[in-house]
Order: C-alpha cells, then sequence, then structure tokens
C-alpha cells in the first residue's frame, strides 16, 4: 500500500509540474509570435530553439509529462516575454538572463533525464561553461544576421564584451542555483531516468596513440629546441624594439614550450611526437605573430584561435574524461564528452576574448601598450568560430588520441 501510495503521490507531483512548465511553454510560445509579428525573426528564432530545447524529453518519452521541473523554466520564460513587451527587461539584460537560463535548463534536463552524473562542483562548472559557450554562439549568430540581412544586433565591441561578461556572472549564479537546489529536487517523482550506465563502460580499454609518425626522444627535443631558438631571436627583437607585447608573449611561449617535457618527466604523462607538437606549434605561431604577422596575414589570427583552441578542448577532454574514470560521483557518457568538449572550448574562446578586452581596458586607462589587443568585432567572432572548429576536432578526434593520456593522468591523480 505504501508503495502504491508513493507512486500515486509521484504521478501526482508529475502531473501538476507538468502542467506549470507546459504553461511556460506556452508563453513563450506567445512571446515568439509577437517578436515574429513586429519583424524581430531573431528573437523569434532564438525563442523557438529556447522552446524545442526545453520539450527534448516530452519527445524522447513520448509523453506530455516528461517536462524539467517548471521552475528552471522561469529564467527563460522571463528573457523571452521582456523583449516583445518591452517593459520587463532590457534587451540586453533579457538575453543573457534568458541564456542563463538555457543553460540551467540543458543541466536539469541531463541531471533528470539521462544516466548523467554531475557532483556538485562540476554541476556548476558545467552551467558555467554551458552559459558562456551559449552567450558566444548568440553573438556569432546576430553577427552572421547583421552581415547578410544588414540588422544591426551587434552596435560595438565593447558592448559585446559588456554583454557576454554580464552573461558569465548569470551562468555562475545559474550553477549555483542548480547545485543548491536542483541538485536536490527528488528527481525520482519524475520516474523517467535511465539506470546508471557506468557499468556498460567498465572494462574498456582506451586506443593507444604511440601508432603512426613518431620521432625519437633525441630527435623531437631537437625539434623543441629549434622552435625555441626561433622564440629567442623574436624576444630579442622585441626587448630591441621595447615592444611589451612582443616580449610578454613570446616569453610566456619560450615557457609553455617546455610543457610537455615538464609533464612526461614530472607526472609520467605519455607525451609522443604528435602530442609534443601539438602544444608547441600554436604557442610558437603566436609568439612569431606578434611581429606583424597578425596584421599582414589575415588568417593568421583564426590559424593560431583553431590550433590554440584544439589544444584547450584536448586539455579539458583529458582532465574531464580522467575525472571520469575515477570519480564515482561523476558519469559522463561519450555523447555528453563531445558536447562537453565544443561547449567548454568556446566558453574559453569567450574568456579569451574578455580577458582581451579587460587587458586593453588596462592598457587604455593607464595609457600603456596591451600585452594582448582586440581588432574588431568582426575579427573576434571570427575567433570565436574558428575556436569551435578547433573544438570539433578534438571532439571528434581526441577521445581515441587522447585516453591514454587521461588515464595515465588520473593513475597519477589518484594513487598520489
Amino acid at each position: 500500500m505504501l508503495g502504491s501510495e508513493t507512486t500515486d503521490g509521484n504521478a501526482t507531483q508529475r502531473n501538476r509540474n507538468a502542467l506549470l512548465a507546459w504553461v511556460l511553454v506556452a508563453s513563450m510560445a506567445v512571446a515568439v509570435l509577437a517578436s515574429a509579428l513586429r519583424g524581430d525573426y531573431l528573437w523569434a528564432g532564438f525563442g523557438v530553439a529556447s522552446i524545442l530545447l526545453a520539450l527534448i524529453p516530452v519527445f524522447a518519452f513520448r509523453r506530455p509529462t516528461a517536462m524539467i521541473p517548471w521552475e528552471s523554466l522561469l529564467a527563460v520564460a522571463l528573457g523571452l516575454i521582456s523583449v516583445p513587451l518591452g517593459s520587463l527587461l532590457p534587451r540586453s539584460i533579457a538575453t543573457f538572463v534568458a541564456v542563463a537560463g538555457l543553460a540551467l535548463v540543458v543541466a536539469v534536463e541531463l541531471d533528470t533525464f539521462t544516466a548523467v552524473e554531475l557532483s556538485p562542483f562540476f554541476a556548476v562548472l558545467f552551467v558555467v561553461v554551458a552559459t558562456m559557450a551559449s552567450a558566444g554562439l548568440w553573438a556569432v549568430v546576430q553577427w552572421t544576421a547583421d552581415g547578410m540581412l544588414g540588422t544591426q544586433n551587434l552596435r560595438s565591441l565593447s558592448s559585446v564584451m559588456w554583454s557576454l561578461l554580464a552573461a558569465t556572472g548569470a551562468g555562475i549564479v545559474a550553477g549555483v542555483v542548480f547545485a543548491v537546489y536542483f541538485r536536490r529536487v527528488d528527481t525520482a517523482r519524475f520516474g523517467f531516468r535511465p539506470a546508471d550506465g557506468r557499468a556498460r563502460t567498465e572494462g574498456t580499454t582506451a586506443v593507444g596513440a604511440t601508432e603512426g609518425w613518431n620521432l625519437s626522444e633525441t630527435r623531437q627535443r631537437q625539434v623543441v629546441r629549434a622552435f625555441q631558438l626561433v622564440l629567442v631571436g623574436v624576444l630579442l627583437f622585441g626587448l630591441f624594439e621595447v615592444n611589451v607585447g612582443i616580449i610578454v608573449n613570446t616569453a610566456v611561449a619560450l615557457v609553455l614550450t617546455e610543457v610537455p617535457a615538464l609533464l612526461e618527466r614530472n607526472y609520467g604523462l605519455p607525451m609522443d611526437t604528435r602530442l609534443t607538437l601539438w602544444i608547441v606549434v600554436p604557442v610558437f605561431l603566436h609568439a612569431i605573430g606578434t611581429v606583424g604577422l597578425y596584421q599582414s596575414i589575415g588568417l593568421w589570427d583564426q590559424l593560431t584561435h583553431a590550433l590554440s583552441s584544439s589544444v584547450v578542448a584536448a586539455a579539458g577532454y583529458t582532465v574531464v574524461r580522467a575525472l571520469d574514470v575515477h570519480a564515482d560521483s561523476i558519469y559522463l557518457p561519450k555523447e555528453f564528452m563531445f558536447v562537453f568538449i565544443l561547449l567548454f572550448t568556446l566558453a574559453f574562446g569567450v574568456l579569451w576574448e574578455l580577458l582581451e578586452f579587460g587587458l586593453d581596458g588596462i592598457a587604455s586607462t593607464t595609457g600603456t601598450e596591451s600585452v594582448l589587443a582586440q581588432y574588431s568585432l568582426g575579427n573576434t567572432m571570427l575567433d570565436l568560430v574558428f575556436d569551435t572548429v578547433g573544438g570539433v576536432v578534438v571532439a571528434l578526434w581526441g577521445a581515441r588520441y587522447l585516453s591514454h593520456v587521461s588515464d595515465a593522468l588520473a593513475s597519477e591523480t589518484f594513487e598520489s
């Protein structure tokens, strides 16, 4: 009898939650219609995408009661409704509120309806990363629409950077809300969560990456020393010209070229030739680009961003998979890893642009030369596009090539 009462209680809660969630979805649909009638098709499209994202569980389980907690839709609905009404929140604020809300929706859906398991810390990290990535993607979409349709969604680089910074702050708030509140919601009452899939992946072996092209340790060291020799020349040139940007960027690059040897020597990570060059080449190209290649070669900046973002994505994959392998509080299926690497890479690209924006602002205030510089709105948007390209490469290829590094990192860390 008790089990029957519990089941009935869960069904009642599930139906009540579904009713409230559908009311919010209906309000979002009204906002979409109002935006379309006003000719604001971009915002209407954003609303349609938000509704489809909220209804993924309904489509997946083919049940109208398979709705996420209605509270998680509040921020998205508030943001969407504000723009056509024009009286609740300004569009700039409504945008990052809705974007942060969407990141929260994704996290809640994963935690409620899939086998994904997120520890409190990782849950906060995921929501922040998803918010930053979504804000960056939305900025790229608006910039593309401005170029193709002649609209003026993005007015200046400065306004875009402040919006991204605000969205990051909203993402932090959303992440804390998820960790504090939604992680404590009794998701069993929804009755849709699948069984833990961790057991299905136990015993799998990682594919090594030592196959194929490789160099001897001596030859590999010689290649790295050749890169470092060129960087020393660039550093001397920067000192001669008293160029702070060249000096700082080249000095940092010289330090980073020693990272592969440090990881292999001190942490026992298997750093073969391809991994070593994967780390060294991007920082090398960035450093020599400061002597004028960024200005004279149009795609140099995008090339270095794509390569650097692939390194960032590889580092993210390695660390997160190591946590997944050895931390019982986290379970991340391979499909989730693919999505997370893309989000992580784009979020880091947003963080890098915010760093450049901040350093530019400090340099302008103090009357000094900026170490990193932003050239234009179009250049920044292209950077984010190529950041995503680097993430896609790693998301498609990294599982095969980086698994052995993740296993070594996990073993070293947890044994220590």
